[in-house]
């Protein structure tokens, strides 16, 4: 088991690094993935899904109080704080994250919405009461 928790999910490294250093100086260990990567080619940020501002599982209630106070908007794309419109629940997955698919169907649709992006306007789907459905509507 992973003794990190990913906080938050950033397009370009500059935003990273204002965060990065608003938690450093509030005692937050943060670790930044696929920062180099993002930073040496930007385009391929879609296809590795960003950069992930990692901190310790200790930490991870104070560093999305930190967020929360500096930019409430970086926390709608952590799928751990996001709620079901439908149940209220807070288990919800991103159907392109292949990672987090449990089953061949959820794979599959998950590969596919990779390939092609723009082919749904729903991105989160429920794992209580599978309702899929978007955060802007």
């Amino acid at each position: 088991m992973s003794k990190f928790k990913t906080v938050a999910i950033f397009s370009y490294p500059a935003d990273a690094a204002v965060i990065k250093s608003k938690l450093e100086s509030e005692g937050v260990t943060v670790i930044l993935r696929d920062e180099f990567t993002i930073a040496t080619d930007p385009f391929a940020t879609n296809a590795i899904g960003g950069i992930k501002m990692d901190v310790y599982r200790e930490e991870y209630l104070k560093a999305i109080n930190i967020i929360e106070t500096v930019n409430p908007e970086i926390l709608s794309t952590v799928t751990q704080l996001i709620k079901c419109p439908n149940c209220k629940k807070r288990q919800v997955r991103e159907q392109h994250d292949v990672h987090t698919a449990t089953n061949f169907k959820e794979t599959i649709t998950a590969i596919y919405l990779s390939i092609f992006p723009f082919t749904s306007s729903e991105h989160y789907v429920c794992r209580n009461c599978n309702h899929k459905f978007d955060i802007n509507g």
